[in-house]
């Protein structure tokens, strides 16, 4: 606990300095300068596409599948107006095959 506080107070006393508005203003600029609506260009049947050759490789080599946090990742993409979308789209892909396997 003794050293949380020792990096608190650190942290707190460079800030107080002035010392991160550099790195502030670094980030800010960065963070105006990036677009995220190529997403709604996307061809998704790519990412679909190597979730769904994942999944057959998987199965091929272990006959098992992967979990993934799908429910997470839609939720990811509500909130973030869609920065995960290539990762849904592999997921979907790759629980295609497993439900055709499924069958």
């Amino acid at each position: 606990m003794k050293n949380i506080k020792e990096l608190h107070d650190y942290i707190k006393n460079h800030y107080d300095n002035g010392d991160y508005q550099e790195a502030e203003q670094a980030y800010k600029n960065w963070k105006d300068t990036n677009d995220y609506s190529y997403h709604d260009n996307v061809n998704e049947s790519d990412d679909y596409t190597r979730g769904y050759n994942q999944a057959k490789k998987d199965y091929q080599k272990n006959h098992t599948f992967k979990h993934f946090p799908e429910n997470l990742i839609n939720l990811v993409n509500l909130i973030s107006k869609n920065k995960a979308l290539e990762v849904a789209n592999f997921i979907e892909g790759y629980k295609t095959y497993e439900k055709e396997i499924s069958k």
